[in-house]
């Protein structure tokens, strides 16, 4: 008889892991099709593996400015996909950031103590949703190096090799993941910073036994090249095809004249307030992300155990920020501070009137800027960088939420980060 009884639950799962599985397929081929950045790797995996064409330069990935601009480590890690047909290969990649989503999802709304209501879980995700879906339509791999660097700030407390390792690998497949190693080192988790330079070390080395060591370093050295001159331009529009919202970019299109004609669209507005010299923005650029940096690594050392997760909300927050560059793709870090900040109006009685103000703000402007009905209105706001000021507003009200908890005290000076106090789970209380 119970075995029966529970029958029909058991028919009703199957088919609800059915629909979800065919869902995951269609909106996987749908994101799969006209992808920009997947036949870049797909094309440089397969050059490496005929031993043609340079994998560095402008004339690597398909043209100038589409290059290749992972490190060797990356082809050799794609290779199954490059062994693929180009379409199916893409789709099975959007395949499997669904699944990375998935999991992730589930293991922070959990750590948020937001594993129900359904609804509240449904909303965490809402304004962190046009980043994902353009970030899968892309086809970029920046999704799965923001996956592995959440996953191993999750785990780091219980699991520090595990999470070092992983920390590792997203360093050695693109460099920002190095943004987060002075902060941990500020959090008090001096081991795991110690195990994940180490492990970046020997994961550089792992394409030595396919080039050998001297043609693993002059790619080493061709990819840094490229990328130094690169981030020499800060990121504008002589270089990428729409506007960066980074502080950087953000002070170099209100303060200095820029030329768009060199963009994919050249139909941007100029919106210059004045006309500054460029390296006079440069150098109070770096004053500026410096001191900002400076005041990051300040809330680390002094957060509390409980605030550990919004602490982590507001460094992704920095990155987005501080960096000279970031792309739209870039956007999709933001997941973390979005759920964060979520689970802080949703449980946080004590949560400051102005900080509520400023998370309910910006994930507003989050949810409704798609829905503008003309390209026009959507290039003015890249222009005067609307996600800029979006993730200004979310770091402040994960700043507020942190201020107040500080005024409550912290942990003991020399006391490890990692390590758990009884009876306190690290979220959102």
């Amino acid at each position: 008889m119970n075995s029966e009884a529970a029958r029909p639950g058991w028919k009703h799962g199957r088919r609800l892991k059915l629909i979800v599985i065919l869902m995951v397929a269609l909106l996987s081929y749908y994101a799969a099709r006209h992808t920009v950045d997947f036949p870049i790797y797909h094309a440089m995996a397969r050059a490496m593996l005929a031993g043609n064409g340079p994998l560095y330069g402008p004339n690597s990935g398909v043209g100038w400015p589409l290059v290749y601009r992972y490190p060797p480590l990356f082809l050799l890690l794609f290779v199954p996909f490059a062994l693929l047909p180009l379409k199916l290969g893409a789709v099975i990649w959007t395949a499997l950031k669904f699944v990375a989503l998935y999991y992730l999802a589930r293991a922070l709304l959990a750590r948020l103590q937001l594993s129900s209501p359904i609804g509240v879980q449904f909303l965490a995700l809402i304004p962190a949703v046009p980043y994902l879906a353009l970030e899968f339509h892309y086809g970029n791999a920046q999704f799965f190096i923001f996956a592995m660097v959440a996953a191993a700030l999750l785990c780091m407390q219980k699991r520090p090799i595990q999470a070092a390792l992983i920390l590792a690998l997203g360093i050695s497949l693109k460099v920002w993941p190095l943004f987060f190693l002075p902060y941990l080192m500020a959090r008090r988790y001096r081991h795991v910073v110690a195990l994940t330079l180490a492990f970046t070390v020997g994961l550089t080395l792992i394409p030595v036994g396919y080039w050998g060591w001297h043609g693993n370093a002059a790619l080493l050295r061709q990819w840094a090249t490229q990328e130094y001159g690169i981030a020499a331009t800060g990121g504008e529009a002589d270089i990428h095809g729409f506007p960066s919202q980074s502080l950087h970019s953000v002070m170099m299109r209100y303060l200095v004249s820029l030329d768009y004609s060199k963009l994919y669209d050249p139909n941007y507005p100029k919106f210059n307030l004045t006309a500054v010299n460029p390296h006079t923005v440069e150098l109070l650029w770096a004053i500026l992300a410096a001191s900002a940096y400076a005041a990051l690594l300040l809330f680390a050392w002094r957060g509390r155990e409980s605030e550990e997760l919004t602490l982590h909300g507001l460094a992704f927050c920095g990155l987005v920020l501080l960096q000279p560059f970031t792309k739209n793709t870039d956007l999709v870090v933001l997941l973390w501070p979005i759920t964060v900040g979520v689970a802080a109006l949703h449980g946080d009685k004590m949560l400051q009137r102005w900080a509520r103000g400023a998370l309910y703000i910006a994930m507003s402007l989050m949810v409704l800027k798609p829905f503008l009905p003309t390209s026009a209105m959507h290039r003015i706001l890249q222009v005067l960088g609307a996600d800029f000021w979006e993730t200004c507003l979310l770091g402040a009200g994960l700043i507020g939420r942190c201020v107040k908890r500080c005024g409550e005290g912290r942990s003991p000076k020399g006391t490890s980060g990692s390590s758990f106090r009884a009876g306190t789970i690290p979220g959102v209380n």
